[in-house]
């Protein structure tokens, strides 16, 4: 498992939590906010790539002003 906190960068202190457990074939994603106490919707964007630096796809997540709910949106296109 490995777990990796990441600011949201609006000027806040408040961080996203990243949580990755997985193993061959299997994977699992977690991600877990701060609550929003802003006036403002909030979005950031991760590129998802391995210790190479290839880029494989990206995470968005989003979260509404004043709230404890987010969402995320994993795209993944497979070739």
């Amino acid at each position: 498992m490995i777990t990796e906190k990441i600011p949201w960068g609006d000027g806040t202190f408040d961080e996203i939590t990243f949580t990755y457990t997985g193993t061959v074939g299997k994977s699992d994603l977690r991600a877990v906010s701060d609550p929003n106490g802003t006036l403002l919707k909030r979005q950031k964007t991760l590129a998802l790539e391995p210790d190479d630096g290839v880029e494989l796809d990206r995470l968005t997540v989003t979260q509404e002003s004043r709230s404890r709910d987010y969402n995320a949106d994993y795209n993944a296109d497979y070739k």
